[in-house]
This record gives structure tokens, sequence and C-alpha cells, in this order.
């Protein structure tokens, strides 16, 4: 899929990055992708792409991130961004994300979707859903 990218100020800039800075009023080029909100991260075993994967995938304006489950995933506990040394609020980009996917009818977090024998923590799933509905 290709991107198209434009030079603002000092850094390159998106139509997706764009929008996700908007929403959640993070700057999502002080990530240097250190890795601690994904090493603090409760729920990484359960996500599809690790905290730092998504914010990565944002920078790069890769829209598939739409589709990736991690988003849904996030409770918001807010351990990503007490840990990140650059004081990137990730929960605050997961939920800019989620609202993009909700707009644009990207496929979401279904409990349907979720097979039996999978066990996520109940707080994931009771965020993710309260997340979906309007």
């Amino acid at each position: 899929m290709a991107h198209e990218l434009r030079l603002t100020g000092e850094r390159l800039t998106g139509e997706l990055v764009a929008k996700v800075e908007e929403l959640s009023g993070e700057n999502l080029y002080a990530c240097f992708q250190c890795g601690k909100c994904s090493a603090g991260c409760l729920f990484a075993d359960h996500m599809d792409l690790l905290p730092s994967q998504v914010l990565r995938l944002v920078q790069l304006g890769d829209e598939d991130v739409l589709s990736a489950q991690a988003p849904w995933v996030c409770a918001s506990c807010l351990a990503c961004a007490v840990r990140c040394p650059k004081g990137v609020d990730i929960a605050k980009v997961m939920e800019a994300i989620r609202l993009i996917s909700l707009r644009k009818g990207e496929p979401h977090l279904s409990p349907r979707a979720l097979a039996k024998e999978e066990r996520l923590p109940q707080i994931a799933l009771v965020g993710a859903f309260r997340k979906m509905t309007p």
C-alpha cells in the first residue's frame, strides 16, 4: 500500500499520523522504539501487535494498523505511559486508532471471533467492548 508522506517542519507526516496526533494530542515521533511500553504491557501476550509495533506502524503511516486487534485489547491501564521515557501516552494513541477504525468501518474485536480456548483477561474484554458501544 502506497502512503503519501510530506515534510512538515523537520519531520515526515502522513494523513494517518496527522489524524492520530490530532485525536490523541501525542507527538508520535517522540517515540524512539525502546520497547519499555511493550515490556510493561499487561496484555501484550494477548495482542497481535505489541504497543511499540502499533506506534511504529502509525509512524510509518501504515493503515494496516487499523485492522489490528491490539488497540481493542488495550485496557488503557496506562502502564505503558508510566514506563515511557519520552512521556508518550500510548493509551491515547490506541484510543485514536480505535476511533479512526470505527469511523472507517474497519473490523474490530468481536465476541464471536474469539476462540473458546483463548482466555483474555476480563478487564481487557470489558474495556474493549465498552469502547465499541455507541
